[in-house]
């Protein structure tokens, strides 16, 4: 007999706790939206979420690096009090592929990070879909990354301290990242991977499961996947979803942040699980009751963050720290 999903969602509703039902409650986002509104609402999100603007003790410098279709915008946050070289996280930042791009829409993420984990910063303003297709961000990130590993000391960072990351669909271009330093002999200290989207196919139990009413919805998730393709056929190349790719081994250590209620779920453990068979060092954390995005969940009365929220930041700060901030040490 099929399952009730309807029915479980209101059992889970009437047992959740009040902070998160208010945000379960909110309207999920509508692909007949379209694209140029989608981004405008994303913003506002986010800047919500992430912080407005840059923390106090940060500095930013901005730059321009050559890429592959014309230059790619560089922000660098670094913490004032930092001394002497410092590790560095590259940043590709989420945003259902099409939205998220704008130098200053991650400031006041980007500079709590450099914070709470004691370390250098770099975002690189990629170019998006629809008006650039697959694989246009994968060859933007690429090409910066690449700088960066070749201008560590004018940046003043540890080679042996680079950690990418992202969240959503930014978490899927840290992984190819990952997979390609590791094809190029570059050693990363770390992945970030936070509500990630490693398979385009868009094809486990947990899309259905939480197909609506959980944030993120499954329609939503397939009509940003659709803009960010040129060829349906993408889906099935690795660069597109990493999942699919001949091997892992050899792919930097990983940090996941997962919601145990979220459309992608699946995908995030199944991707975990094929790291673990090939030798590659994971630490998982799936919030219980929480969906996408959780980890920079706010309370919608007071603006603080959830204690889902607080709870993930505090784990994925700890291993930060180590891989690549404050208390890591150069190899």
């Amino acid at each position: 007999m099929p399952t009730d999903y309807d029915a479980l969602r209101a059992q889970r509703m009437s047992e959740v706790d009040p902070e998160l039902k208010q945000i379960y409650d909110l309207p999920g986002l509508d692909p007949a939206m379209g694209v140029d509104a989608f981004r405008a609402a994303f913003n506002d999100i986010w800047r919500f979420q992430g912080g407005d603007g840059v923390q106090p003790g940060v500095s930013v410098t901005d730059m321009t690096i050559p890429g592959p279709a014309g230059d790619i915008p560089l922000r660098i946050y670094r913490p004032d009090d930092a001394e002497g070289v410092q590790g560095a996280y590259f940043h590709t930042h989420g945003g259902g592929f099409v939205a998220g791009g704008g130098i200053d829409v991650w400031d006041g993420s980007n500079s709590s990070d450099a914070l709470a984990w004691g370390c250098t910063v770099i975002h690189p303003d990629f170019r998006l879909p629809p008006e650039n297709p697959f694989p246009a961000g994968v060859e933007d990130c690429w090409a910066a990354l690449q700088w960066v590993n070749n201008n560590t000391d004018d940046l003043n960072i540890d080679p042996h301290r680079i950690a990418v990351g992202g969240g959503c669909t930014g978490a899927n271009m840290a992984a190819v990242m990952a997979l390609m330093a590791r094809d190029a002999g570059i050693e990363l200290a770390a992945q970030y991977l936070w509500g990630p989207r490693f398979d385009l196919r868009a094809d486990y139990r947990s899309e259905f499961e939480f197909a609506e009413g959980y944030g993120l919805t499954k329609a939503f998730d397939s009509w940003v996947t659709s803009e960010y393709m040129s060829d349906p056929e993408d889906r099935w190349n690795w660069q597109a979803s990493p999942i699919l790719v001949e091997s892992m081994k050899g792919s930097a250590p990983a940090i996941f942040a997962v919601g145990e209620w979220e459309i992608l779920r699946d995908n995030a453990r199944a991707y975990a699980d094929r790291m673990r068979d090939a030798g590659v060092e994971v630490h998982y954390s799936e919030g219980e009751a929480q969906a996408h995005a959780h980890t920079y969940w706010r309370n919608m009365e007071t603006g603080e963050f959830t204690k889902g929220a607080l709870k993930s930041q505090a784990e994925v700060a700890g291993v930060m720290r180590r891989k690549i901030g404050s208390e890591s040490k150069s190899s």
